[in-house]
């Protein structure tokens, strides 16, 4: 895969994923360079983290409580080092906060969005949620100067809906998985506390 440009869409998202769908991300982007997944001690939430050149793709499957075999909700987020706001203006990794805001404000306008954010800062490091959170900007202090460092694009998470068949045969894969890893970490490895 040559170099990606990555285009933060009008709704959510980037590059026209707008709806939680892993069979999407692939058609999109491709095979990614590394995979990784991780179970929770407790069993709850799978997390698969899909990583290219330049973007990282975190995706989170979680179960009910009450019932392990059953999932509830999932979640989808975008991290990356330079996202375009349109075809030609963009923020990177690097740039000053000074700088990304005014562009932040504008694309929130430009399409229809609130333009209030939370905000957040300690000593070293801060962060601004723009758009209901699903627009995430890190930065790290340099005395006066505030550099970004991190880019994040959320999706609203999705409820494990039993009339959204897609999505259903997408996670009885990741379920399957889920399922081989129990069988084999099951009782024999225990966790003893």
């Amino acid at each position: 895969m040559g170099k990606q440009k990555y285009i933060l869409n009008n709704t959510y998202g980037i590059n026209g994923i707008e709806k939680i769908s892993l069979k999407e991300i692939m058609k999109i982007f491709s095979v990614p360079e590394e995979i990784e997944m991780k179970l929770s001690d407790d069993k709850i939430t799978i997390s698969i983290d899909l990583i290219y050149k330049g973007l990282k793709i975190y995706y989170s499957l979680s179960y009910f409580v009450e019932n392990l075999t059953k999932p509830e909700t999932q979640f989808l987020t975008f991290c990356m080092e330079k996202l375009y706001l349109n075809n030609r203006e963009s923020i990177k990794v690097g740039d000053e906060i000074k700088t990304v805001l005014p562009k932040i404000r504008k694309y929130l306008k430009r399409n229809n969005k609130n333009i209030k954010f939370d905000y957040e800062e300690d000593r070293f490091f801060g962060e601004y949620l723009f758009d209901d959170g699903n627009i995430h900007i890190f930065f790290e202090k340099f005395g006066n100067k505030k550099v970004m460092d991190d880019i994040m694009i959320s999706l609203p998470y999705e409820d494990i809906l039993p009339e959204n068949k897609e999505i259903l045969v997408e996670i009885s894969k990741i379920m399957e998985i889920k399922t081989k890893i129990d069988e084999l970490f099951g009782e024999k490895y225990k966790r003893v506390d």
